[in-house]
């Protein structure tokens, strides 16, 4: 009985200073202000804010679909579980049309795709396009068409199956242009050409060239543009040729046998014939042949001989006008 009696004391001991500690840290708590994370109530927001949904629409009572407030149609579907005693929601139905129009609204935003131009273009990427090389200060243009596809071959007046075209076109028909074009085909035989051009220059002057080699037509038609460029600044000029081909002598319809030809350009009609006259008084011109055209005054005959006597009538046409201009 003795040990039952140690053992039971022991135990009313142990009792005891558990309730003692317990006591102690409620007192350490009161005295610190602090309280166990485990004893802080926190608050379910998210179970709040449905509980107060759900009160209002117990209050106002179902809503139908497709109905707001601000009388627009919109299609609302909510889907909960029963939780407990909660009340449930009453059941909608779906407007379909509503929800297709909203889904096709969401991917119709954003940005859209931009068109790739390189697929496009294809394999035509790299081609070199045609252009304008220049214009003169008169009024006159030179074209280069490089790498020209066959649906643009009919555009010009010698439809050929060539690799490039280059056109050059001036307001005035002027027989220099006509020897532009022949010393393009002198240096250049297999260069194809058509032109137009009217002897009194009364029409404008144009020619097409046509090659195989764009590169080279190139060059030849920046040349010629630099050419034509340089006349245009100047009121008039002379220019001379030595031994015309058969080409030349045709288009300004001399003889074959013709030593050389020489032009005063720039020159109106009855001006040339002031200069003219002032020629045939001042100067033996018994061994040359003469043309006065509409701008031009043409010499033909013996090299040194016609070479002199056009340097003598453009010093006199700068006497004569008393300007850089001559005035027709």
């Amino acid at each position: 009985m003795s040990e039952m009696m140690k053992q039971i004391v022991q135990e009313i001991l142990q009792g005891n200073k558990t309730i003692v500690s317990k006591r102690t840290d409620q007192a350490v708590q009161k005295q610190s202000g602090e309280v166990p994370l485990q004893q802080i109530k926190r608050p379910n927001y998210q179970q709040l804010k449905r509980d107060k949904r759900l009160s209002a629409i117990e209050k106002k009572g179902p809503v139908m679909a497709g109905s707001h407030q601000n009388g627009s149609s919109v299609s609302t579907s909510r889907q909960t579980g029963n939780h407990g005693n909660k009340p449930s929601l009453p059941k909608t139905s779906f407007n379909e049309e509503s929800i297709s129009k909203l889904r096709s609204l969401s991917l119709a935003q954003g940005n859209v795709p931009k068109r790739n131009n390189a697929s496009v273009r294809g394999n035509k990427r790299g081609k070199r396009e045609a252009r304008i090389i220049g214009q003169t200060r008169n009024g006159g243009c030179v074209w280069f068409f490089p790498d020209l596809p066959p649906e643009l071959m009919g555009s010009f007046q010698r439809p050929l199956n060539r690799a490039g075209v280059g056109v050059m076109k001036m307001p005035e028909s002027m027989p220099s242009h006509l020897l532009l074009v022949n010393e393009i085909i002198r240096e250049h035989p297999d260069v194809k050409f058509n032109i137009s051009w009217d002897k009194e220059g009364n029409a404008p002057f144009m020619a097409e060239f046509y090659g195989d080699d764009v590169d080279r037509l190139e060059k030849i038609m920046i040349e010629a543009y630099q050419k034509l460029n340089r006349r245009s600044l100047k009121p008039f000029e002379a220019y001379t040729a030595v031994s015309p081909g058969p080409w030349l002598t045709k288009q300004l319809n001399i003889g074959l046998s013709v030593d050389a030809v020489a032009f005063l350009e720039g020159i109106p009609y009855y001006s040339g014939i002031v200069l003219m006259d002032s020629l045939l008084k001042n100067f033996d011109a018994a061994d040359i042949e003469f043309e006065i055209g509409g701008n031009h005054i043409l010499l033909k005959g013996n090299y040194h001989v016609i070479s002199n006597l056009v340097t003598e009538l453009k010093k006199d046409a700068g006497r004569l006008t008393g300007t850089d201009k001559m005035m027709k």
